[in-house]
């Protein structure tokens, strides 16, 4: 019975340990200017002069990874405070408000006033002729107060050469529709206090998030993508925004994407196959997803010994030591506009040696099976008797022996890598 209770306990623990990591993480630590360095930009971007007007909780870092989100990180700019985001999502509203001014961008935008307005802007300089990223809006207004006089509203305004004015980039997909309460929402016909022909717009690109664990907004928008066309290598300037429409009760949130405002609409990354558990020896392919012609590629492989490839790829690559190999990439061309890196990390891969074999089983165990030993060809074996007698000698070991005519019991082994690293010990010969 003991025994039992421990058990259960150690289930509800469990249980109760994956409950809290089901949750969005938020946090006001970073300043503005690190949230746009280090978590918002991605390459071909250069940002400075970063300026943020609002209440210092509307903003902050969230890490969406055990949430529904969809986004893995980010910056998280609200109405209220950055807390209010997280659930999870119990009956009721929230919000918090900070009493500051609202924006007369927005409130054009909203068709009402607004209040508590979170801005933040930057200057920046594209290394490609299209800049993008990725985003997702929530509110606690969803649905209640869906086409009521409290259109919450936020905007993505970028200015700069070949755009007159500052133009509006959060839009409704495949529209010039400002995203709003009231232009993307769902499950309002009956809900909301209000009703009109705005319910069920775009509905989509919403999701219904009522009794959500890892989110406190009761609805949000899937995961959508802001671009914009851009002159590579020239400046430009991008205010980010959003505030309360009508009154500043409940919180609304836009969550952008951590690295993902970058030059051109996809990511380009570098991509290795495999990344992690390589061993001396192996082959990595490596590869950057740009075929654009007229590019030149730059590649550093911290020591790799390249087999084959050119170009953006693929390489083939061996490291012949283990540890973190740095992987590097510049792209240039008409405007030298992108940079990449990532690690590959090369373990030790040690090879094991068994103790006891059994020739023949058939199987796997009917040989002197070194594991590993393929990352290390041509190593020397050498087993001997009690007596001292050499019973079985390789130049080049493949893990082929299979004990001869050899009595059972235990012999001697002596194996040299070609690092010239010896191991040594005993193994069993038991045959069945």
């Amino acid at each position: 019975m003991p025994c039992i209770r421990k058990i259960a306990l150690a289930l509800l623990f469990l249980a109760l340990c994956r409950s809290s990591e089901a949750q969005l993480i938020v946090d006001t630590i970073q300043t503005p200017q690190q949230l746009v360095q280090n978590v918002l930009l991605a390459n071909s971007i250069i940002a400075y002069n970063v300026k943020y007007t609002g209440a210092r909780r509307a903003m902050g870092y969230f890490d969406g990874s055990y949430s529904n989100i969809g986004l893995k990180n980010g910056v998280l700019m609200t109405t209220g405070s950055v807390y209010v985001a997280v659930g999870p999502n119990n009956p009721g509203n929230r919000g918090i408000a900070n009493h500051l001014p609202g924006d007369s961008a927005l409130t054009a935008i909203s068709g009402d006033p607004t209040y508590d307005a979170c801005i933040l802007e930057f200057d920046f300089v594209p290394y490609a002729d299209t800049v993008s990223f990725d985003f997702a809006f929530g509110s606690e207004e969803y649905p209640e107060f869906t086409c009521c006089k409290v259109n919450d509203v936020f905007a993505f305004f970028i200015s700069g050469p070949g755009i007159t004015g500052a133009k509006n980039i959060a839009l409704v997909p495949s529209t010039t529709t400002p995203i709003s309460i009231n232009t993307i929402n769902g499950n309002c016909t009956s809900l909301s206090n209000c009703g009109g022909g705005c319910c069920n717009s775009n509905s989509k690109y919403y999701f219904d998030n009522t009794g959500g664990g890892s989110i406190m907004y009761t609805g949000f928008t899937t995961v959508m993508k802001a671009e914009s066309p851009v002159q590579c290598g020239e400046p430009y300037h991008i205010r980010i925004a959003i505030a309360d429409g009508g009154d500043s009760i409940y919180d609304s949130g836009v969550f952008l994407g951590g690295g993902s405002f970058r030059g051109g609409t996809n990511a380009l990354n570098i991509s290795a196959v495999p990344i992690d558990s390589v061993c001396p020896n192996d082959n990595v392919t490596l590869y950057f997803p740009d075929n654009t012609p007229g590019h030149r590629f730059t590649w550093t492989f911290d020591g790799g010994i390249v087999q084959s490839g050119s170009g953006n790829g693929p390489y083939v690559v061996q490291w012949q030591t283990s540890g973190p190999k740095q992987v590097h990439i510049s792209v240039s061309g008409s405007c030298t506009y992108d940079i990449d890196s990532l690690t590959v990390n090369v373990g030790a891969c040690d090879v094991k040696v068994p103790n006891i074999f059994t020739p023949g089983t058939g199987d796997i165990n009917s040989k002197f099976y070194i594991y590993n030993l393929d990352k290390y060809p041509y190593s020397n074996l050498m087993v001997i008797n009690r007596w001292g007698t050499r019973v079985y000698y390789s130049t080049y070991y493949q893990n082929n022996w299979d004990g001869d005519k050899v009595p059972d019991g235990t012999y001697y082994y002596i194996l040299t890598l070609p690092n010239s690293i010896i191991k040594e010990g005993f193994v069993t010969i038991v045959r069945k």
